[in-house]
Parts: C-alpha cells; structure tokens; sequence
C-alpha cells in the first residue's frame, strides 16, 4: 500500500516485477478513495489492491504479494480490509507476514544507507530477527494505516509477523507531489530477501535510487538559488554616503 516514501510500496511492485508471480486476485473496496486514476494510455480503472502468488524453486517458502495504489481512507476500512486479507490468505496456508513502509526522517544524507527497523509480533522473534539481520528496533511511536495494522492483526490469530520500515526523508518535487525513495525501497528487499532466503537482482532500484538522489540534488541547489535571489531582491539599497 501507498506509505511514506513509496519505500514499501515500491518494494513490493519490484518484488513482483522481478519474481514475475501469478495474479491470484484484485480486489475493489468501497473504503477506498473515491476516485478512478487515468492511465498513460488515457484510459479509466478503479483503485484496487492485488494477491500474487510465486513458488519458490529452492523449495524454502513459497510466497504471497499484497500491493496496492490505495489505503483504504477511515480507521474502520482500514481494519475492515486488513481482517478480510487475512482471512483470504489464511486458506493458502501462510504462517508469517511481513509488512513495508517507510520511516520518515528529518533528514538523511546521501551517501548514508538508511537504517532499517524491525518491529514485530513477539519477543522471540523480533530478537531472531535483530542477531540475524542486523536490524535496529523501535522502542516507541506507531506505524499507521494497513502496513501497522495486518501485523498487528497477524498476531491475534497466531502468525507470526513483522513489520521493517527504513529511514526516508519523505522526498517530494517543489509542487509538492511525492517522489518514490528507491534506494529505501532496496533497504527494505535486502533485508526482507535475506528473511525469506529470495535472491532477486537490485540493480534496477539501484539505478532508480542514484536517478532520484540526482534529481533531488538539484531541486536543492535550485531552491538555493531561487532564495538567494529572493533575498537580494529584498535588501533595501545601500545609503549614499558623503564625505565633507
């Protein structure tokens, strides 16, 4: 689902798009947004989120992929979708869930890989994935909408589940339309891929991260200068001075 940054939601859509998995359903919510998005090809389709399934060849867990272009808008749609995706997933046999989403930062800087965090539904297990994966972990605060909700919702009827989120700054153009973080995208699907013991080539998020810290480099040096010239504008003019 969407998040902050686009960091989970990108991670799944790459996920897809690399393991090449079977559409196994799309599902339509009223709780969704109203509204219909135009494509590219200028034509018309209805929020929805979608099942892949993915047999691993290596035999060591087979997969099921939630992604979305939409949360759902109120709490109880929220709790309402979360509870029927695992009913639904339930009858394929699913005994972990593991949530995507971004964990927004004041500030980060480039050549810094963000931090990845782990929360999770019991101790034991947030402690087997800290000793193995190296994760860093949450003592307070909340993790919002579907991404917080479906691990909490895991626990309650006994799955195990976990929810990593990785550092992003909430990058965003001047307009002030988000902008996908992929270099926390590959953060997130290193460390998930490691879990689930997947391999999956990066290299495209790799591309995508180094073209979007180059974009947002120059928004920087953009916005420095459009303030820079603002406030020479501004100055009042300088006094003539004279001399007796």
């Amino acid at each position: 689902m969407p998040d902050m940054g686009f960091a989970g939601k990108q991670a799944a859509d790459y996920l897809v798009q690399e393991l090449k998995p079977i559409l196994l359903f799309e599902a339509y919510s009223t709780h969704f947004p109203a509204q219909a998005v135009i494509t590219r090809e200028g034509l018309i389709e209805f929020l929805k989120c979608q099942l892949y399934g993915w047999k691993n060849p290596g035999g060591s867990g087979d997969l099921l992929i939630l992604t979305g272009n939409a949360q759902p808008l109120s709490p109880e749609g929220q709790y309402v979708f979360s509870r029927e995706v695992l009913d639904r997933v339930e009858a394929f046999g699913v005994r972990e869930v593991y949530s995507l989403s971004g964990y927004l930062v004041e500030f980060r800087p480039p050549e810094k890989e963000p931090t990845v965090y782990a929360v999770a539904t019991d101790p034991a297990f947030l402690s087997e994935l800290k000793s193995r994966f190296a994760l860093s972990t949450l003592e307070k605060g909340t993790v919002e909408g579907v991404q917080g909700l479906i691990v909490g919702e895991a626990a309650l009827k006994g799955l195990r589940g976990a929810c990593l989120l990785a550092e992003t700054p909430g990058y965003s153009t001047p307009s002030g339309r988000p902008i996908v973080d992929a270099k926390a995208s590959k953060a997130l699907l290193k460390v998930l891929t490691a879990i689930l013991g997947v391999e999956v080539n990066l290299s495209g998020l790799e591309r995508q991260a180094a073209l979007t810290e180059e974009f947002m480099e120059r928004v920087a040096q953009l916005e420095q200068r459009v303030l820079e010239q603002v406030l020479k504008a501004g100055r009042p003019p300088k006094e003539k001075q004279y001399y007796v």
